[in-house]
């Protein structure tokens, strides 16, 4: 059995912005990946939520989208690391590197280049009734983006804030480090029409 929230130092890293540990794991749980599943992972950056998406998918398939040439190397080779073999890497940049999706029950949206809405439209056409949408913002208003790309579509939204604080060892005391807030938004797309 998987259990999320796998350490940061365990992925092989370089220059590209990974999601932390406590962040990936929250996204896990209100991603809800059910073995078997379709995955995409949008913006995957190092691959750490492809690679959890990945382990939780179990005989799924995660498609991890990434336009840095960098973070597209990283993503191959933690996905080999972790020895995911279910991870499918697509070299571009959403919302056009998402065509070739199969329908998926759950899509993870890191990075949007400022693209949301024509994401959330291509993410829409290849999400399953009842699938869900888990996106990650750490600016105020990327926030107010995504409650209005949600305003009037067919999806229930809820988000919240989550601010970690590690504890670390300073002498012989201990002091705890903040790390950036992070909103994490779940849109759940509705099985029937709204009419």
């Amino acid at each position: 059995m998987h259990t999320f929230g796998i350490a940061d130092e365990e992925f092989i890293r370089g220059k590209v912005p990974m999601t932390k540990a406590e962040i990936r794991a929250m996204v896990m749980v209100k991603a809800a990946i059910a073995p078997g599943g379709a995955v995409a992972d949008i913006g995957a950056g190092t691959g750490s939520l492809s690679v959890e998406a990945a382990l939780a998918a179990g005989s799924g398939k995660v498609y991890a989208i990434e336009k840095n040439p960098e973070g597209i190397g990283l993503i191959r080779q933690n996905a080999e690391k972790f020895g995911c073999g279910n991870i499918e890497v697509i070299e571009g940049t959403a919302p056009e590197a998402m065509d070739s999706l199969p329908v998926c029950q759950v899509i993870l949206i890191g990075g949007t280049g400022g693209h949301l809405p024509a994401i959330l439209d291509a993410a829409d056409a290849h999400l399953a009734p009842g699938g869900r949408v888990v996106l990650t913002a750490v600016t105020a208003e990327t926030t107010g983006d995504i409650v209005r790309a949600f305003a009037d579509r067919p999806y229930a939204l809820e988000g919240f804030q989550m601010q970690v604080n590690r504890l670390r060892k300073l002498g012989r005391y201990h002091l705890y480090s903040p790390l950036s807030p992070v909103f994490i938004f779940t849109a759940v797309k509705e099985t029937a029409d709204r009419s």
